[in-house]
């Protein structure tokens, strides 16, 4: 569950070591870039532009960027200010 601080105006703000909101926009892009970049990749893996080596390292490596951006994004969220 994301951590959160009342502010003085009585609403609650995430907290976060780095701007949370900030790391979110970061952390959706790249995600969405990885799933843009899988979907390419396995295209053309399917009409033999690629080998089948190519498609698997390539999403082997998005897989690890994901993971990467979500464990970001949790330590980010329990370091908090």
């Amino acid at each position: 569950m994301t951590e959160q601080i009342q502010t003085q105006e009585g609403k609650k703000k995430d907290k976060g070591f780095l701007n949370p909101q900030g790391v979110k926009t970061v952390i959706f892009t790249v995600m969405v870039a990885c799933v843009g970049l899988g979907v390419v990749v396995s295209i053309l893996a399917i009409w033999d532009f690629a080998q089948n080596d190519v498609l698997w390292r390539t999403l082997a490596t998005l897989g690890v960027i994901w993971l990467g951006c979500i464990i970001f994004g949790s330590v980010n969220r329990r370091f908090g200010d």
